[in-house]
Parts: C-alpha cells; structure tokens; sequence
C-alpha cells in the first residue's frame, strides 16, 4: 500500500466519524442530507491541501461553524 493510499483511508476514516458526531450533534435542528452536504462541501475546501493530517478537524470545525450561523 502507497503513503498515500493510506493517508487516504485514514483520512475517510476519520471524515466518517465526523460527520456521524455531527449528525448527531445537529439531529432535530438538520437533517442527515443537509449535514452530509455541509461536509461534502466543507471537504471540497481543503481538496488541494498539501498536508490532510488535520484536514478532518477542520472540516468538522467548519461545518459546525455554518450548522451554528443564525438563519435569516
């Protein structure tokens, strides 16, 4: 297996534990999609980062942030 690969797989590994605490977090206020969406797009920001060690943190970090921004 390349480095890469499995920064790869790690890296999936922890966007999917993510975005599970999210659901979570945000049952009642969003549903499953729109978090799913959140982070789809959230990852889409750091598409050409050079490191992804903390890539998943800030996805997290991020989508939180939109999910918590007053509506209107």
């Amino acid at each position: 297996m390349l480095a890469t690969e499995f920064k790869t797989q790690v890296e999936a590994h922890a966007i999917e534990h993510a975005t599970e605490r999210l659901i979570r977090r945000y049952a009642g206020r969003h549903d499953t999609e729109t978090v799913n969406a959140a982070v789809r797009h959230a990852m889409q920001r750091y598409g050409n980062a050079d490191i992804h060690a903390f890539v998943p943190v800030f996805v997290e970090r991020d989508v939180r942030r939109l999910l918590d921004a007053p509506r209107g």
